[in-house]
């Protein structure tokens, strides 16, 4: 799967995991059933990425009852509505106070060496959830293309020619 797609779907997978380091403290999110839905997100996007990329490493994505490229177009358009969610949900109830959030970092000094604070956990978040939503449209309008041109190319050759013109 070294193609743009799978590069993708494995930057898609990489980046969700470096959200799940952030979202690791469940007191980032148990505080609000949208928090809690923005984390349902991430993980359904993970697995729907994942599963993506092991149909294709175990040769398996040509058993399905429809063209893959379709297949991964359908994910990653969900995908999109659900990350599109996850930007809006997230910064709104982390960092609006009308929504419980907290505008402004506070001072963080946990005595720790190595200790994030929670602001800047919920804004980690919220910045890698930008970028895997990025990454997810970029995916999908080169999806968009690959499906579409394909139809084409099909179309171009097929026994009905006066259907597709150029």
């Amino acid at each position: 799967m070294v193609t743009v797609p799978g590069l993708l779907k494995g930057l898609e997978t990489f980046v969700a995991g470096v959200i799940f380091a952030f979202v690791i403290d469940s007191h980032l999110y148990l505080r609000q059933p949208a928090l809690v839905w923005c984390v349902a997100v991430y993980s359904i996007c993970f697995l729907l990425a994942a599963a993506a990329l092991l149909l294709n490493w175990c040769d398996c994505d040509n058993r399905l009852p429809i063209a893959f490229p379709t297949f991964l177009l359908g994910l990653t358009l969900l995908s999109v509505l659900l990350y599109t969610s996850a930007l809006v949900l997230w910064p709104l109830y982390q960092f609006d106070e009308q929504f419980g959030g907290q505008p402004e970092r506070s001072s963080c000094n946990d005595g720790l060496i190595y200790s994030v604070c929670t602001w800047d956990q919920q804004l980690a978040v919220a910045i890698l959830t930008a970028i895997n939503l990025l990454i997810y449209v970029v995916d999908l309008v080169f999806l968009v293309h690959m499906v579409f041109s394909r139809t084409e190319d099909q179309l171009r050759g097929s026994q009905f020619p006066l259907l597709y013109k150029s």
